[in-house]
Formats: structure tokens, C-alpha cells, sequence
């Protein structure tokens, strides 16, 4: 039913009308006509009367279980059917029966922000107002407690039931070997909850409190559950069921409070802004999303956390190795300029040429990965989530530390860097000089190397945008890396492949050895070749649809300039030169701020880590800059001897 006069009942017409007047308009303050309502309400009580007995007789609706137990708890439906109910429900929202709390609910807080304001109102002004409409306490015998009963009955037995499902079970096996808690409350609660009803008495505290102990427990298995998805993987179906097992225990732990406490009108004040705040959002969409995939967000973070450390250079060592990976890596990425030039002479369809530059960038990718070398840009995007899991665990006094870690992360980076463009400018110089001489002509014509140069021209091209796009790329494919390795964790990729009958004539030991490989490197090769075909595909879709869109990378362009620069000669470029290195440069530093940025907003937003942590990191870091630039780029001191 909707709202309409006609068709509401005068309870619930009345009850509207009273919250509408206590509704603040504009900026007024919510308290203040809570208050201005109930002053009004003591001087006419023949009409506070009518209204508490409108609100009494709303509250002994019977068989109202539902409404304490589901309001604002994720549904048995999973994540994939709830979001297409939600969207449902925005597009059309359903019909309103008012034989229904909870839809009494919306007819009374009509608006979508009421719960804010609501919310905002000190409990003790509810309170007052509640003395005004003459509202006692609730007793054993009353029709609202017998539903909160009745609704504490059903929770119970849903998170018995979600405690069984085959997903949770299979994330934590003890859950079978042993008893468990979400069982165990289920069995305890049921007598207590039937003693009440049938002798109509109130359930007392301390019988309550060995349910308690079991709801503490069912909520350390799921931190327990939670702590093992980190190494072994999560699905959304598990991340959706570790959410409703977490409403549900608190939704119930709400109503088991307000079953047992001495002052039972102030515990309703929190039960309604509790009912009123999840039903108001209880089909929100992007608030819904970002939730479910928060601990999903977690664990692919986690994963690149992982590979993160291995790209962060502690002592002369490993920065050395460091540059010598990236400096590796750069000498493949020369030739892979080279291809991609070819590439482009042929004049392919778009389509086909972006497919033909994917695979030259995503496979170039994969050979520097499975070579050990380094590609400079892919490192944000897992450093990051290393500084975010770093910054979690620290508290503010060990900022000092974590500054160590951050400050090596800058200058591995930089040593990275400057490894893939020292080796890719020379490397492709080198070619360039070599090519006529083996096959008789330059590897490009003049104006298509001419055009590689203005690409790069930081202020005559849009080589600094097209930068940012790039650095989405690299984001993109951390997360990718990431959430590949989490299901290769989650489905057991590695055990899998060794005990494959498949693979049966390759030895036991040898099909170990590929899982195990397998295991440890298949995200960071679906997340090269993901990246490597974005590369290619952006231009293309610039092309398609006349956006203004395509990538610049700072290793390939210095492979183009060296290209440009030996085919061309000094002279022909001595005019653009400058403007091209600094080019390069922007590209370099476009490409390394926005993947990292990205990335370290997505870590802490899954470790919900608070920004007042990260600010206080960089006033340190800016105060190190200041006193020590160069600490910033120097190679780190070797570590003591034990």
C-alpha cells in the first residue's frame, strides 16, 4: 500500500504526522524538535494519549519475528541474487502492507536520510518524548516481547543453518572435527527461549550468559576463518556468508541485550535507530558492493603485499640485484619497442593491431617475469599494498620504522627505474645503429620516428595524460596479479597440478615442481598479460571511438627516443631533444604516482586504515626529504653484521 491518506489507517496516519513535525527541515537541529514535540505533547495530553496508543497497538502486531530478525540482514540468497533484488527494488520498489512492521516502518520514516537525524538525537530526548506518550516498560507478557522472542529463535537457527553451509566448512574443516559454536549457541538457546514462552516469564541475565560466551566464539572462528583466507584464498560466496554470519550474531546479540536488561525503553531506543539505519539502507547498492568485496579487496591485497616485499631493496645487495634485474629488464623492453614498430609499419586493422601490440607487450612482460628481470612501473602497485599492510600493524610510535621501509621502497624504485630506461635508451640506440648496417635500411622511416618524438613532448602532446592512463593499467594489473593468486590459493592450484592423472607421465617430483611454480607465479603472469594487452588495446579504442585516449610507458618511450635519436642524428633532433627527456621524465613519474596512489588508496581502504595514520607517515617522510634528499636515491647502507 502506499502513504495515501485515504488508504493508511489512522494509527499509522497519526504517527506519520507526528514525524513529520519532529523531522528538522533544512539545517535545524533534529534534538531540539524532539524536544519542542514532547513540551508540546505535555501541555495536550488527550492527544499524547491517542499517539501512544497508535505506537502501542503497532508494537502488538502479532507474528513480527521477521522483522527484529531480518530487518537489514543480508538475505540466504547470496551476493549475485541479493544485488539483483536491490536493483530491483531501486527501479520498482515494492508494495507496502501494513500488516507489516517493517513496512510500517518506511510508510512512517518516509525519507532516505530520516535515519541520520534519528540517529543524531540523544537517546535521553527519545526517552522524554517516550514519557510524554505514556509508553511503560515492556513486560513478559506483552505482544512486542513475545516477537523479539520469537525473532531471537529464528537467528539462532539461521546461523546454525549458515554454520553448516559446505563454503564455511570447507574454509575452516575444524568446524566438523570438533563442536561447533554456531551449533553449540543453537542447542543452548532453544530451551531457555521455550521456558520463557510457554511460562510467560523474562529471560534472566545470567542465563544468558553462556550464550555469550558461545556468540564469542562463533565470532573468533571467524576471524580464525578469516585469518586462514589470507593464505588460503576466498571466494565472494564465503565473503558474502562471513557477512551474514556477522549480522546475524550481532543482530541477535541486539535482541538477547534487550531481553535481559533492567531498562528496557532506553534499549529500544537503540533497537529502532538500529532497525530504521539497516532498513533505510537495506537496498543501496554501492554501499552493498563495497562491503562484500572489502575482505576479497583484503586478501588480493595481501597477495601482492607479498610480492610487494620482494621488490624492496633493504641493503647494497639487494639493491644492486635490484638494478640488475631492472636493468635486464630493460634490455627486453628495447627489443620490444623494436617489435612494436614493426608492428605498426604493417598498417594492420585496428583491431588486429591492437591484438598484434597486446601480445608483443603482454608476452614481452611475461618472458621479463619468467627471465627473474624487473619491469620498474609494475612495482607501485605491489609496494603499496606492502606499505599499507606494514602501515596497519604499526602504531604510531613505530612511524620511525615504517619511514625506513617507505624510504627503501623510493629508492629501490628509483635504482628500478633507472635501470629499465639506462639499459632500454642504449640497448635500442644500439639496434637502431646496428639495423642498416645488417639488413640495409633504418628501422622506421624518418616521419614515423619523427612522430615517436613528439608522443613524448610533455607540453605539444598529451604524453602526460596519456601517462595517467598507463598508471591505471599498472594498477589494474596488480589487482589482477592479486586476485589470481588469491584463487590459485583458494582452489589449491598447486596440490592440484602435482596429483593431476594428466600430467601422471611427467614424475611425481617434476608435476610438484610445476604446481609449485604454478602456484607462485600465476597472477603475476595473467596480471603481465593483462597488462601488456590493455597497453595495446587503449590506443585502439581511442581510435574506434574518437576519445582522446591512448598510453605512454616510461621505458617505451625511452626505447623510442634512443631509437629516434641514433636513426635521426643529433642535428634533426637537437630542437626537441630537451622537451623529449623531459618528457620522459614526466611520463616516468605520471606512470609511478597514479599506480601507486591507486593501489595504496585500495589497500588501506580494505585494512581500513584510517587517513590520519598515512599523514602522519609523510610529514615524517617530508622531513627526512628535507634534512636528507639524496637518502632518498643513494643506495641503502649494508645491514649490520650479526
Amino acid at each position: 500500500m502506499t502513504d495515501d491518506p485515504q488508504t493508511t489507517s489512522p494509527a499509522i496516519a497519526r504517527l506519520k504526522a507526528l514525524v513529520d513535525r519532529l523531522r528538522p527541515i533544512g539545517t535545524e537541529d533534529a534534538e531540539q524538535r524532539v524536544r519542542a514535540e514532547t513540551a508540546r505533547l505535555g501541555s495536550r495530553p488527550d492527544e499524547a494519549a491517542a499517539l501512544g496508543d497508535a505506537l502501542r497497538s503497532l508494537l502488538a502486531l502479532p507474528h513480527q519475528g521477521a522483522f527484529y530478525a531480518e530487518t537489514g540482514v543480508r538475505t540466504a540468497l547470496g551476493f549475485w541474487l541479493e544485488l539483483t533484488q536491490r536493483l530491483g527494488q531501486r527501479l520498482l520498489p515494492p508494495l507496502r502492507d501494513e500488516s507489516q512492521l517493517r513496512n510500517i516502518l518506511h510508510l512512517l520514516f518516509a525519507e532516505r536520510d530520516d535515519h541520520l537525524w534519528v540517529a543524531a538525537v540523544a537517546d535521553d530526548a527519545w526517552l522524554e518524548l517516550a514519557g510524554a506518550l505514556g509508553l511503560e516498560k515492556v513486560g513478559a507478557g506483552d505482544t512486542a516481547y513475545s516477537n523479539l522472542l520469537e525473532a531471537a529463535r529464528m537467528l539462532s537457527y539461521r546461523i546454525a543453518g549458515v554454520g553448516l553451509d559446505r563454503e564455511l566448512l570447507r574454509a575452516e574443516p575444524e568446524l566438523e572435527r570438533h563442536e561447533s559454536p554456531f551449533l553449540a549457541q543453537n542447542a543452548a538457546l532453544l530451551p531457555l527461549l521455550e521456558q520463557a514462552r510457554s511460562t510467560g516469564t523474562m529471560v534472566q541475565a545470567n542465563e544468558i550468559r553462556h550464550i555469550d560466551v558461545l556468540l564469542d566464539q562463533c565470532d573468533a572462528a571467524l576471524d580464525g576463518i578469516r585469518r586462514k583466507a589470507r593464505e588460503n584464498g576466498i571466494s565472494i560466496r564465503l565473503t558474502y556468508l562471513l557477512a551474514r554470519l556477522r549480522q546475524l550474531i550481532d543482530r541477535l546479540r541486539l535482541l538477547l541485550d534487550f531481553a535481559v536488561v533492567d531498562d528496557r525503553r532506553r534499549h529500544a531506543v537503540v533497537v529502532l535507530k538500529t532497525l530504521l539505519a539497516t532498513e533505510q539502507t537495506s537496498d543501496e547498492i554501492g554501499e552493498f558492493i563495497g562491503q562484500n568485496i572489502s575482505l576479497l579487496a583484503r586478501n588480493v591485497t595481501d597477495h601482492a603485499s607479498r610480492h610487494g616485499e620482494h621488490y624492496v631493496a633493504e641493503d647494497r645487495a639487494d639493491w644492486r640485484a635490484m638494478a640488475r634485474s631492472a636493468a635486464g629488464g630493460g634490455i627486453v623492453i628495447a627489443f620490444m619497442a623494436l617489435f612494436k614498430i614493426k608492428l605498426a609499419l604493417l598498417h594492420l586493422p585496428p583491431l588486429t593491431e591492437g591484438i598484434a601490440f597486446g601480445l608483443n607487450y603482454g608476452l614481452g612482460f611475461v618472458l621479463i617475469h619468467l627471465l627473474g628481470f624487473t619491469v620498474a612501473t609494475k612495482q607501485p602497485a605491489m609496494t603499496a599494498a606492502s606499505i599499507a599492510a606494514t602501515l596497519e600493524e604499526s602504531r604510531p610510535k613505530e612511524l620511525e620504522r615504517l619511514a625506513d621501509f617507505a624510504q627503501n621502497v623510493v629508492r629501490t624504485q628509483f635504482v628500478a627505474v633507472l635501470g629499465n630506461v639506462g639499459l632500454a635508451l642504449p640497448v635500442a640506440a644500439l639496434i637502431a645503429a646496428a639495423w642498416p648496417l645488417l639488413l640495409g635500411h633504418d628501422t622506421a622511416p624518418a616521419d614515423k620516428l619523427q612522430q615517436m618524438l613528439h608522443e613524448v613532448h610533455p607540453l605539444a602532446s598529451g604524453a602526460l595524460f596519456f601517462a595517467a592512463v598507463a598508471g591505471v593499467g599498472l594498477f589494474l594489473s596488480g589487482l589482477v596479479s592479486g586476485y589470481f593468486d588469491n584463487k590459485a590459493r583458494y582452489h589449491q592450484l598447486g596440490p592440484r597440478i602435482a596429483a593431476a592423472p594428466q600430467l601422471a607421465w611427467l614424475g611425481r617430483e617434476r608435476a610438484a615442481r610445476l604446481g609449485n611454480y604454478l602456484d607462485a607465479h600465476y597472477g603475476a603472469i595473467l596480471g603481465n598479460l593483462f597488462f601488456g594487452m590493455y597497453l595495446g588495446l587503449v590506443g585502439v579504442l581511442g581510435s574506434l571511438t574518437g576519445l582522446p585516449i591512448d598510453i605512454r610507458h616510461v621505458a617505451f618511450s625511452s626505447a623510442n627516443l634512443g631509437t629516434a635519436l641514433t636513426t635521426l642524428g643529433p642535428r634533426a633532433v637537437a630542437g626537441i631533444l630537451p622537451w623529449a627527456i623531459a618528457g620522459v621524465i614526466g611520463i616516468a613519474l605520471v606512470n609511478l604516482v597514479v599506480s601507486f596512489s591507486l593501489a595504496l588508496y585500495v589497500a588501506l581502504q580494505s585494512r581500513r586504515v584510517g587517513s590520519a595514520q598515512i599523514l602522519r607517515l609523510g610529514m615524517v617522510l617530508l622531513r627526512r626529504l628535507a634534512q636528507n634528499p639524496l637518502a632518498f636515491v643513494a643506495p641503502p647502507r649494508d645491514k649490520p653484521a650479526d
